[in-house]
């Protein structure tokens, strides 16, 4: 079970660098096409970003969770810090707020923390019982601005 010690442990802080064929790959991957080109080009090309009101090249809304795979250890990483059985979790929620567009060559810290970890159900009965673990994320682009609060809440039963 996940060590309620680490509730407000901080990950430390991890930069990465937004990659135009990361945005397009993501892209298409979301709309299960083998071929980018056959994407919406707002997440592919720089002028079709800027007509559509874009400062340039767009995340979509779900990219946010790939910054937990990509940076300090990824998913793995994080569920071995917290004293997870890999075996037993499950995803459970993800809330986004978006503070500001996320574009292709924008530079995003994200910092990360444990924001609680409590019990649902009952230990006596088998299969009722979880722990649940909240992570609270804050996405802070290159001019310091936070543009993106995330909640990831997952439970280990």
């Amino acid at each position: 079970m996940a060590d309620r010690s680490k509730i407000g442990m901080e990950f430390p802080p991890y930069t990465i660098k937004v990659e135009k064929n990361k945005i397009a790959e993501f892209a298409a991957a979301l709309a299960q096409k083998e071929d980018i080109r056959d994407i919406k080009s707002l997440y592919q090309h720089e002028q079709a970003a800027l007509d559509a009101g874009y400062p340039g090249i767009p995340m979509p809304p779900t990219f946010a969770i790939s910054f937990v795979f990509w940076t300090g250890g990824g998913l793995m990483g994080i569920i071995r810090e917290l004293g997870v059985d890999v075996a037993k979790l499950l995803h459970s929620e993800e809330d986004y707020e978006y503070l500001a567009p996320i574009c292709a060559g924008d530079t995003i810290t994200r910092k990360m923390k444990v924001a609680d970890m409590y019990e649902r159900g009952r230990k006596e009965r088998a299969g009722r019982y979880f722990m649940v673990t909240v992570l609270e994320t804050q996405l802070i682009n290159q001019r310091n601005e936070v543009v993106l609060n995330a909640k990831t809440t997952f439970i280990e039963r």
